[in-house]
């Protein structure tokens, strides 16, 4: 395993502090704010020639490469606290035949990290809509993108190079999701925005499967609410207009959010390729919904699967303290669009669920999250579940003391034919070794031990959202 020079180091920094891990490890230890060990930057860029150490044995179907993103401040007060502020940094693993032959990790050269690097400008849009491209990264019609919901996407190269800011040949100029989402059966891409900036506050996007902009339309919503997220099926986009609202201002001039559940809740459905004129509203009970599970068509209308908080950003200064944690609920909007029915799945918290790709929009069977606390949402994660939606049971898989798994990703394998046939690629970091693995899991067994443990040379910080990117896709 070769280790080269580094690419950059954070400004006027050496790459990471001393860092001083408890000799016993606990949650308390490790969890003090959001300045605590666990999200602590790394404070370099780098690449590693493998073959990485792996126990166990990787499986010869994985071919590709996981990437994965997260806020990452490359100037150590940058962020004013807020964790999520931070600068984008992806993480990739390459694997073939059986070998984790390479690690890399890179900053999202945004303008702001270009000036703060003094590197080269990347090329766009002269006055772009700018995020910290920090939440999410997809590989959709030949582009690698990294996502934040507040700004344009980023193209990354595959040496994790940022090559420019994507507005799909200028027909973008307003804030695209980080979790746009890929129709499995025709390759196109459903993506929404809300503008802090508007009005219009909301807009609809979709791209086809060669990455050409083909659709967008505006909606009329009352206030700048904010959605992560946003469901599909294959005929249907719901939309969640929940009371989380802009406050005007907020700290060093960034938007910061409310809980103002007086405003009430409600949801928006829209057939595919439609106006935004022709969004049918129905009222909820006030919640916030951080991540949908999945969505489908049916006889019985549109079911979502979302995590879903009782409430959320309503300390302080708009600062996150939920009451209780998200927990997995059942929505089903009646086929006249007059009516959701809400059915709580299960009660444990939870986050950053995932779905087969393969079935993303459609009827599907299981579906993997991470088992959270309640409270700080960025409590690191003890464990993972695997729901059986069908059966209505669960799996969970706990990688041991003082470890904390993130995001898992289901890559399905070459003769599966169910979304439980492949396995669970997860990054886990052990405060115990104060590094990060790759684990992999047997996604239909879910057993206690994983197939394989690839072991990183550095800990990865607790970060968001990635994907795996067959090997084939690349090339």
């Amino acid at each position: 395993m070769a280790y080269r020079q580094p690419l950059i180091r954070r400004p006027g920094d050496l790459g990471d502090r001393r860092r001083e891990i408890p000799p016993d490890p606990t949650e308390e230890s490790l969890v003090s704010g959001l300045g605590a060990l666990i999200f602590e930057p790394l404070g370099e860029e780098r690449i590693v020639d493998g073959p990485l150490a792996v126990d166990g044995a990787i499986p010869d179907e994985l071919v590709g490469v996981l990437v994965r993103n997260g806020p990452n401040p490359a100037e150590l007060d940058a962020d004013g606290g807020r964790w999520l502020a931070g600068d984008g940094m992806v993480h990739a693993i390459e694997i073939r035949g059986g070998v984790a032959v390479s690690y890399t990790n890179r900053w999202v050269r945004t303008r702001r990290l270009s000036k703060t690097f003094r590197t080269r400008r990347v090329k766009g849009p002269r006055q772009p809509i700018e995020g910290p491209a920090n939440a999410n990264v997809i590989w959709h019609a030949g582009r690698l993108l990294a996502l934040h919901e507040s700004g344009l996407p980023y193209r990354l190269g595959a040496d994790l190079s940022t090559i420019a800011i994507e507005d799909f040949d200028s027909m973008l100029a307003s804030p695209f999701t980080s979790h746009p989402k890929i129709d499995p059966q025709t390759g196109g891409l459903t993506a929404f925005g809300y503008d802090v900036f508007g009005p219009p506050n909301l807009r609809y996007h979709e791209v086809d499967a060669d990455g050409v902009l083909v659709h967008s339309t505006e909606i009329e919503i009352p206030e700048v609410t904010m959605q992560h997220d946003f469901a599909v099926t294959a005929k249907k986009v719901v939309f969640f207009d929940l009371p989380v609202v802009l406050e005007d201002g907020g700290a060093r001039g960034r938007p910061r959010f409310q809980w103002l559940p007086e405003l009430g809740a409600q949801v928006g459905v829209m057939d595919r390729g439609s106006r935004g004129k022709t969004v049918r509203w129905l009222e909820i009970d006030p919640c916030w919904v951080s991540h949908v599970v999945n969505a489908f068509d049916s006889q019985d209308g549109v079911t979502v699967d979302v995590c879903c908080y009782e409430s959320a950003f309503d300390a302080p200064g708009g600062r996150w303290s939920p009451h209780a944690g998200g927990v997995l609920k059942r929505w089903v909007i009646s086929p006249d669009g007059s009516r959701v029915e809400v059915t709580q799945l299960d009660d444990r918290s939870i986050e950053l669920p995932r779905v087969d790709p393969l079935l993303a929009g459609r009827p599907y069977r299981y579906g993997y999250c991470v088992a959270t606390n309640p409270g700080p949402v960025f409590s690191p994660p003890r464990a993972l579940i695997r729901y059986d939606l069908q059966s209505g049971t669960s799996k969970s898989y706990d990688p041991g003391d003082a470890m904390f798994p993130g995001e898992p990703i289901f890559v399905r394998s070459q003769e599966g034919d169910s979304d439980n046939e492949g396995w669970i690629l997860t990054i886990v970091y052990d405060a115990n070794r104060d590094l990060s693995d790759l684990v992999v899991l047997d996604a239909s067994s879910f057993g206690p031990r994983p197939e394989a443990v690839v072991h990183l040379p550095n800990r990865v910080p607790f970060g968001l959202h990635g994907s795996w990117i067959e090997e084939a896709s690349v090339s």
